[in-house]
């Protein structure tokens, strides 16, 4: 499976998992200070994975770092709140997008100095 492509499918199961926590929780809710930047995370990431393969990898790059910055700090929210054991299930989801984010970098890379057709 291409780099691309293994993006695109960690990006949809992302935005799947999100989407789905965010119904079942309950967490649609009008004090949850995440909620938006979870929804517009998650619609992003599956733009994102939509994407021509000519504009994908850099969009998809843009999309996992910004989950970095969106879930890095709801699990600094959790540690300040004293609940950090309750938002450990973002580490996972953290250590995806960073993972992505190493081989779109080197993908991205490759392509600049033309060592690589996508």
């Amino acid at each position: 499976m291409s780099t691309v492509r293994t993006a695109r499918v960690v990006a949809v199961l992302l935005a799947t998992v999100m989407i789905v926590f965010l119904v079942v929780s309950g967490a649609i809710r009008p004090d949850n200070a995440f909620l938006v930047p979870d929804l517009l995370l998650s619609v992003l990431l599956l733009i994102a994975a939509s994407l021509p393969s000519r504009w994908a990898a850099t969009v998809l790059l843009f999309a996992f770092g910004l989950a970095v910055g969106v879930w890095t700090a709801s699990l600094s929210h959790y540690a300040v709140r004293g609940e950090l054991v309750d938002g450990l299930d973002h580490l996972p989801l953290i250590a995806a997008c960073v993972i992505q984010s190493l081989f779109l970098v080197r993908l991205i890379g490759r392509e600049r100095s033309g060592t690589l057709e996508r």
